[in-house]
Order: structure tokens, then sequence, then C-alpha cells
């Protein structure tokens, strides 16, 4: 493919870059980036086998940058990264590829800062007199605007933001400019927002720094929590709760699009919260740990930084998956004594107690979420009906794709594998346990094998799966193509196969007859059944978040991961624990005092959440529902 010719080196690009409106022109520009820092394919495909990552083959590289279609971020990275490009450069080349993914391109040329009134330091004239500098004029030479500064100050952006953007401003020729901030920064003003490898963007936002900024799955989310978060800041008297999540997503990520359905779910406990003289009100803002956590760090200490001053942090809900970062960040903010409502984790022993990993306790923590023993508890109750089913098997992923431990599946194996459970006796009967790793692809043949080696004697016909929903269609397909399909087979296994397309052919064929069992987090047709006591209490949610706000829709089918209901719950907790803490005063609350709150939901002080009506245990922070949750059936049912 012919590349465009780059005299101008990394000039050129940023020209050029803010004008790409399609992925012909991207592919165009990209590949003259070698030979506009004089290597040729060959050398190229040299230097990415000393550096490490992703092979860049000649014929790889010529067929990709030809082919009628976006290459991946991955491929983009590494290709850049072999030809030197600097890192700021690189994060440019990331957002511009993100937007012309997500349809937004081009992101177009940015004026000329103009810094805020004041910021400019004075200057005199020829008679001595103090004049106010031309602020157009005293910005360095190459320095991007930075959209919306203004727009941010008057909607009150925290002021320790704006200190480190003026700073930024008169440093900008010391750190290589402007475009360095903006494409280092998301390509926005916010200094909580970064982005990261793999061109993500990760951080904390309030949804004023553009609604597209984690992806377009979250822009109507983004946008009703920018226009409440307007709406509460013009009113004064709030507080702010933020949502810490992974909240974009890669080919690691385990959330698939819940994320949404998460972030949507969270802004309708929000705009409740904030309905009629209610106070204080809360302000939500989102905290991205990135697809795989990694960036949890810089997010935990932004979060610290925001207990004081205008942003009056008092409580984070979301807390990711069960897996180390998560553990890792609650133990980190429990340390800054900010309370902690987790809404998916559901792995045992995370929790107050930090048994989940046998570190340190984690105060201030609580969840709302049915953990793991409960889930395989209701499942051994429900198997126990079912005499017929004898030989099982145990099918585990004790790691995420990263390699380090996923303590929601390594839960579930040990929940399991609990003699007081009772489901020993089907894994002594079937003599069958297996590992598979989710790493660099290697998961789809273990599966397939892991399925054939299920026909032996005795067939087995009750499968424990301890792994992700994002593997398990995969397996479910094994399994309808095994040599002894015409066994009917059960597939047990936690609350995240709730995610699963029980369409697919390997759930519906009667020839092969499957079916899965799981405890799910919140469905909507258990919830919306007349037995269920709580049937008022998710009706009326449902018809909220079916409603349009500040002119954004949901949609319907989002509500059946049961994620929109447990981000509502977590938010509804921390926002009753503020509500409790404020009490008759007209200050808003601290961490201390809402913390101290989250374990006073006993007796008859209760959350009537969306899920149902449900006490914290004060011992160790778990959920105590008011009835036992009930096992969900999908599949070819056995006669």
């Amino acid at each position: 493919m012919t590349g465009l010719t780059l005299p101008g080196g990394a000039a050129a690009w940023r020209e050029q870059l803010y004008t790409i409106g399609t992925d012909k022109e991207f592919r165009g520009l990209l590949a003259g980036v070698p030979r506009s820092m004089g290597l040729t394919l060959d050398q190229v495909a040299t230097k990415a086998a000393e550096k490490g990552g992703l092979p860049l083959p000649k014929g790889t590289v010529g067929a990709t940058l030809s082919r009628d279609k976006l290459p991946k971020a991955e491929f983009v990275q590494q290709l850049l990264r072999v030809c030197e490009v600097e890192e700021a450069d690189q994060a440019l080349w990331l957002r511009v590829w993100h937007a012309v993914a997500d349809g937004r391109a081009p992101i177009g040329q940015p004026e000329d800062l103009v810094p805020p009134k004041g910021s400019v330091p004075e200057q005199t004239d020829s008679s001595g007199s103090a004049k106010e500098a031309d602020s157009a004029a005293a910005v360095p030479r190459g320095w991007a605007r930075l959209p919306g500064i203004a727009r941010d100050r008057s909607r009150g952006v925290p002021r320790r933001w704006l200190v480190t953007l003026i700073a930024a401003a008169l440093v900008a020729p010391a750190v290589g400019g402007g475009v360095w901030w903006y494409s280092a920064h998301c390509g926005t003003t916010n200094p909580a927002l970064r982005t990261v490898l793999g061109g993500e963007c990760s951080g904390v936002t309030d949804g004023s720094d553009g609604h597209g900024i984690f992806g377009p799955g979250l822009h109507k989310a983004l946008a009703a929590i920018d226009a409440e978060n307007q709406a509460v800041m013009k009113e004064g008297g709030y507080v702010t709760v933020a949502l810490m999540a992974p909240l974009t997503k890669s080919d690691k990520s385990l959330t698939s699009d819940r994320a949404a359905h998460q972030v949507e779910g969270a802004f309708i406990a929000q705009h409740e919260a904030n309905k009629d003289k209610a106070y204080p009100k809360i302000r939500l803002v989102l905290a991205n740990m990135g697809s795989n956590e990694s960036n949890w760090p810089a997010v935990v200490e932004e979060l610290k930084a925001m207990t004081g001053g205008d942003d009056r942090l008092v409580a984070v809900t979301g807390m990711g998956l069960s897996q180390k970062e998560s553990i890792d960040a609650a133990r980190s903010l429990s340390q800054a004594h900010i309370p902690m409502v987790g809404d998916v984790i559901t792995a045992d022993g995370f929790d107050k107690s930090g048994a989940i990993d046998r570190g340190a306790q984690i105060p201030g923590l609580v969840r709302v979420a049915p953990n793991v023993s409960t889930q395989i508890k209701a499942l051994a109750q429900e198997l126990g009906k079912r005499p017929e089913m004898k030989a099982g098997a145990l099918v585990s992923a004790p790691e995420t794709p990263d390699g380090n431990p996923d303590f929601y599946t390594q839960s579930l194996e040990a929940a399991i594998r609990n003699p007081q459970m009772g489901l020993l006796p089907y894994l002594e009967a079937g003599g069958l346990s297996f590992n598979f790793t989710v790493q660099q692809g290697a998961e789809e043949s273990s599966l397939g094998t892991i399925a054939n080696n299920l026909c032996g004697t005795p067939k087995t016909d009750v499968v424990f799966y301890a792994g992700r929903a994002t593997y398990l269609e995969m397996f479910i397909a094994k399994l309808h193509d095994r040599p002894c399909r015409t066994t009917a087979i059960t597939v047990v296994t936690g609350s995240d196969a709730a995610t699963v397309n029980f369409e697919i052919e390997g759930l519906n064929d009667p020839s092969a007859p499957i079916s899965v069992l799981y405890v799910p987090l919140a469905d909507p047709d258990q919830l919306a059944d007349s037995a269920n006591p709580d049937q008022t209490l998710y009706k009326d949610f449902a018809t909220e978040f079916t409603t349009p706000h500040h002119g954004q829709e949901f949609d319907k089918t989002h509500l059946a991961s049961g994620w929109a209901v447990m981000a509502h719950d977590a938010l509804l907790t921390a926002r009753l624990a503020v509500r409790n803490a404020t009490g008759t005063s007209q200050t808003p609350p601290n961490v201390r005092a809402v913390g101290d709150q989250l374990y006073l939901f006993d007796s008859l002080n209760v959350v009537t959440g969306a899920g149902g009506v449900f006490r914290i245990d004060p011992q160790s922070g778990n959920r105590k529902g008011s009835h036992d949750p009930k096992v969900v059936r999908k599949g070819t049912h056995h006669p």
C-alpha cells in the first residue's frame, strides 16, 4: 500500500491526524510512518522481534495496512513502538484510532490555548504601568488549546484540577508543548484522566470531559450523568460518590458489555436520590480502572485526593471484579477510611474480613450481591431434587487473562469442593477434574479436549463450571460437538452465566440436550414475578430505568444481566448511609460518618433495593437478603 510521505516527522503526524476521518485515511497515514523513520518493512520485522510483543512480519504489516479495515489497536501501538515514535505521539495516534473506531473522527485541529484570566503574569507597558498580558499571545508556540476549560470553570471543576491545568500551561515548553498534555489525558483538559497502554482512557470523570470518553457503549449514561451533575452543582449542597470499575473493553476484558448496564443502573439511583428537596444531593463520577484493572493505583490516589475540597467524595461503589487488583484497591481505599459498597463482587471472603487472600481486613467495605457460597448452596439444593444426575466433573479456570488469581472462579471451585455443600458425591462418582488457562488463546483447544474427555465411563451428566461466562459459550459449543452429544448434560455455575446468549445452538438442540443452572444476581423474570414479595420495588426501578432522562433512553435489555440492579442498589446503599450520617444537619457528612452508617443497616434499618429488601451483616459487611436466591435453568431441559 502506498503511504503518505511525512517529511515533517511527528509535526506532520499531528497536523494530519487531526483531520483524519476514515479508516482508509488512518491506514494511509500509518503506512508512511516506517518510511518517515527511515525503516523498511524488513527492518520493522527485525526490530519487532528484538523488542518483543506482537510480531510484525513484512507480509502481515503490508496485508494489514492494505486491508479495507481499521487495524487493531494492538497492531497500531506495536508498529509505532517499533518505529520509536515518542510516547506522547503514540497516545495521539491511539486517540485518533478510537475516534475513527467510534465514528467520532475527525477530531479537528485544536485552536490556540487561551489561558484563564489572571493566569498569565502581568506585564508592564513602556511607562511602567501594569497591564493584562494578551493571553493568546502569551501562549507558548505549539500549545494546543484545552477545549472546555472555560466551560468547566463555570461548572465548578475542582480547584486542584485548575491549578494543575494552569501549571501545565506555564511549563508547556519544558514538556514538549500542549499536544503532549492533550494526548496523554485522553484528549481532555482533565488531569484525572490518562491515556494508558493500549490507548484506553482511564481515570475519573464527571461526564463533562466528553460522553464517549470510555467508549460508545457508555455514551448515553455519561450524557445523563453529566446533565444530572450540572444541575446538582448549580444548586450546591452536594457530596460526591464514585463508581469504580473496569469501564473500558479490550481483548482481555472479563466484563463484556455489562459496564454500560452498571453505569446506567447507578445513574438511576443518583437521579432518584436528587429528586425534590433531598439533601445532600449526589454528584456521581466514574472511575475507570482500565479493562484489566491495572490502572487501579492511579485511580485510587485520585479518589483519595477527592475527599476534600470541592469534590467532597464520601463513598466509592462498584469496586471492580473479584480479582487481585480490586482487592488491592479496596485495601488502599480502606486505609484512607473511604467507605466502599461493592455491587457485583461475589467471591467468598472479599468483604470486611479480607479472608479472600488471607490478607489484612478491609474495614469500610460492604457488598450488595449474594456471595458465591450462597449461590452454590442454592444450586446444591436444586440438584438434590434431581436424583437422575450422578456423575460429575469439575472444570475450572483459576487465573485471569493476565495470569493473576481469579478469586471469583477460585471461590466457585472451593465452594463446590466444600463438604458442607453436599456436592462431593457427584465429583467422586465422576472422578474428573480439569483446569484450563485463558491466556494467549489456549482456552479453545483445552475446552475441546475437556469436552471429549467427558465421554468416558461413566459418562458425565453434570459439569461444575468454575470459570467466567466469557468462555462458557465456547465450552457449551464444545459440549455440543463432543462424541457422546446425545447424553444429556447439565452445566452448574455461578452468577456470571447471566450474560450468556441462551439462544445459541448448543442450548437449543434436542439431539444434544444441554442445560445451564445458575443463580443470577438479579433476574428480571424472577424479580417481576408475583411470587416475589418485593416485586413492587423492582417494577418501580424498571419503570424508572426505561423512562428517558435528560434526553437519554436506556435499552431495556440491559436489565437482563442483573448488573444494573446491583449497581443501583450499591449506590442506593451509599446514598442512604450519607442521609443517615447527615441527619437533620445541613452540613455534608465526612467519610468516617458515612462509613459507620454502612454497618448499621440491620434490624429496622433496611435497604429497599430494586433487587429486594436487604440488610448488611455488621461483622462481615455481606448482604443479608430477606429471602433466598432462586436458581435459573436455561437450555434444553431433561425429560
